[in-house]
């Protein structure tokens, strides 16, 4: 994060598209990355063991960081798993759940 933070705009967007770096999927987003950049942006926690299964209760073995595209695919895989075992409603709390972790702690981004 630091070290894109540390660029340019232009200099981030190929910085991003170097490391294959999944891109937002609209414009809006992609310029709010280009221009002013959180590091939430680039990482997420997320439970090895997720919570929907079982893996609320855990200590830091269960943890682990993503990169922001990573952890939505993660999630997705998650929704799937969930809605072929009936839980529909389950999915979609999923799908409402993702946040910056620093907004549990009172931390601004």
């Amino acid at each position: 994060y630091t070290r894109v933070a540390a660029l340019h705009p232009a200099e981030r967007l190929n910085a991003l598209i170097n490391a294959n770096w999944r891109l937002p999927k609209t414009a809006k987003a992609l310029e709010r990355l280009l221009q002013n950049p959180k590091e939430g942006d680039f990482w997420q926690a997320d439970h090895i063991k997720a919570v929907a299964e079982g893996g609320g209760g855990c200590d830091l073995e269960n943890l682990r960081t993503l990169c922001v595209p990573c952890h939505s695919e993660e999630t997705e895989k998650l929704r799937g798993r969930l809605k072929l075992a009936g839980g529909a409603k389950q999915a979609n709390e999923v799908a409402r759940g993702q946040r910056d972790i620093r907004s549990m702690f009172g931390v601004k981004k």
